[in-house]
């Protein structure tokens, strides 16, 4: 196989694996949150007289597992586990998330969102990007002395917060090359091909493919260590994936397998279409074993992997993109606010054109001012892109606003799928477009 292991290095350690500033930033946001959650707890046991305990705190998900990659945007999940005396909370798992988000929102910070009290978490989002995932759990001892732990799901189960870490933890040491044993290529090789392959998954912003956890199951599931270069196990295992999934896409906890994490149909969608994205990869990497291919050619195939200018291989332009409104621009100053509902609360009133990532389930307010003369008919066009809305289908749809007598108007959208998206805004007079303009978001997870 066509030789850029050194290279593949250079990437995984300038782009791809996140710097310890980074992940003593992420270790700052969680003890901030945790500090809001026990002043809550003070504010709530003082104004209700109650005597809810602080929580036992354990790190978890791909901090604690060492996978989290380095993002621009700042899209970071921060999971821990949030453990409570199981007498202490309600005997309902709902009711118990609900008490912890009533616990967070007592004190207010800098979020995109209030925070929420979702299936399987209470998450924190910010402005930032960053979000913070809160797990709950009821602690007790059972008969013989054993500790229990008890996730707050959709129901109460079983589940020890530090088993997935651990399970992780000893396959990285058990299962990657160790130069003790003859390897050239630096210890715990398994941690970085998932972070490689997360990178894979996460390269388009409208790929609506599975998270770390799963990823990373897929990973172990498969993997084909290799000794001396990291670029031949990552190719083999990314082959050896596909070829699990073209005949089964179940994916089941390694520590509990009873516990299937893809049973509903959102999940087996998600890997349903990392199945499909993966027989891209395999079809593009297979260069990499031809005799003719050359260092231009391996460039170019991780370059389509990665999508990342890394590889030095030149941007291709979307000449159709270019040339599909060349009416005249800077007629309409069009801007656009964040709202927790359509007509409520304003989040931020400055969302920018372009690279601004919002939450789902959030509304848009686009605002649009011109200096062309009233009356005027505006067309708002909404073009979806992405996994999500392609499955809907929900490519789009146009809204037409006739006889509009101000210079100032506006239109408002909710955020439904994940993927960059885009609002044109054209004005129209005696049936022709006379400007247009065009505000462009990406909606996340």
């Amino acid at each position: 196989m066509y030789n850029l292991n050194n290279k593949l290095g250079s990437f995984y350690n300038e782009v791809v694996r996140l710097k310890e500033a980074d992940r003593n930033k992420l270790r700052e946001y969680k003890k901030l949150n945790l500090e809001r959650l026990n002043s809550g707890i003070d504010s709530i046991n003082a104004k209700e007289n109650k005597s809810y305990p602080y929580p036992t705190i354990l790190e978890q998900g791909s901090i604690a597992m060492h996978t989290a990659n380095r993002h621009d945007d700042n899209d970071y999940d921060i999971d821990v586990a949030v453990i409570f005396p199981k007498d202490q909370l309600p005997t309902s798992a709902l009711n118990s998330r609900k008490l912890v988000e009533k616990f967070l929102r007592e004190k207010t910070g800098n979020f995109s969102k209030q925070p929420e009290a979702r299936t399987n978490a209470v998450t924190i989002w910010y402005n930032e990007g960053y979000h913070v995932d809160f797990a709950i759990y009821r602690q007790s001892i059972d008969f013989f002395g054993n500790t229990i732990y008890e996730h707050a799901g959709s129901n109460w189960k079983n589940r020890n917060p530090q088993d997935i870490t651990n399970w992780f933890s000893n396959f990285v040491i058990t299962k990657s090359p160790n130069k003790n044993f003859g390897a050239t290529v630096e210890n715990n090789q398994f941690r970085r091909i998932v972070r490689l392959l997360k990178k894979f998954t996460r390269s388009r912003e409208n790929w609506s493919l599975p998270g770390g956890l799963v990823i990373s199951i897929l990973a172990s599931e498969c993997y084909v260590p290799d000794y001396y270069r990291d670029d031949i196990s990552l190719v083999k295992t990314i082959n050896s994936i596909y070829n699990r999934l073209k005949y089964n896409n179940q994916v089941y906890n390694p520590t509990d397998k009873s516990s299937e994490l893809t049973e509903k149909s959102k999940y087996k969608n998600e890997v349903n279409r990392l199945k499909e994205k993966l027989k891209q990869a395999v079809k593009k990497l297979d260069i990499l074993n031809s005799p003719e291919c050359d260092e231009d050619k391996a460039n170019e195939a991780w370059k389509w992997i990665f999508n990342s200018d890394f590889w030095k291989i030149e941007i291709e332009t979307n000449s159709s993109l270019n040339k599909s409104f060349s009416l005249p621009s800077n007629l309409i100053s069009l801007n656009a606010s964040l709202h927790i509902s359509k007509n409520g609360f304003r989040l931020n009133s400055n969302v920018t054109n372009g690279n601004f990532k919002i939450p789902k389930k959030m509304w848009l307010k686009f605002n649009a001012s011109t200096n062309i003369s009233v009356p005027f008919d505006v067309k708002w066009i909404v073009e979806n892109k992405g996994d999500e809305a392609e499955a809907k289908p929900d490519l789009g749809h146009e809204t037409l606003d006739q006889n509009i007598y101000s210079s100032s108007f506006s239109h408002w959208e909710q955020t439904a799928y994940k993927g960059k998206h885009k609002l044109i805004c054209q004005i129209i007079k005696n049936s022709q477009v006379v400007a247009t303009e065009k505000f462009e978001v990406i909606i996340k997870k």
